[in-house]
């Protein structure tokens, strides 16, 4: 598995965290019963920091000075993650991106 961290995403993760640190998982989407045919599928997420309880378990990376953790389904089901960061006005968030 691929990870791309965007320059901008990368410091804000150093000036919010002072482990520099980010979590990928996997966020599942259940199907819309509404007829539309929008089906069940799978994202990427990211949380800022980790988890200590998590450590052990999870596999561990370093990305242009960021550690990045994450679970084994992370890397079996995306190819590529690419962590951005979006935001209106003062409001800021990460995002992560598959393709």
């Amino acid at each position: 598995m691929e990870i791309y961290i965007e320059p901008s995403a990368r410091d804000y993760i150093s000036k919010k965290n002072p482990q520099k640190a980010i979590t990928l998982g996997v966020g599942k989407r259940d199907a819309a019963h509404c007829g539309c045919g929008v089906g069940a599928g799978v994202y990427p997420s990211v949380k800022l920091g980790v988890s200590p309880f998590d450590v052990e378990d999870y596999d561990k990376v370093t990305v242009d000075g960021i550690d990045v953790f994450f679970p084994n389904s992370v890397a079996n089901v995306f190819r590529t993650v690419t962590v951005k960061l979006e935001g209106v006005f003062f409001y800021r968030q990460l995002l992560a991106m598959s393709s």
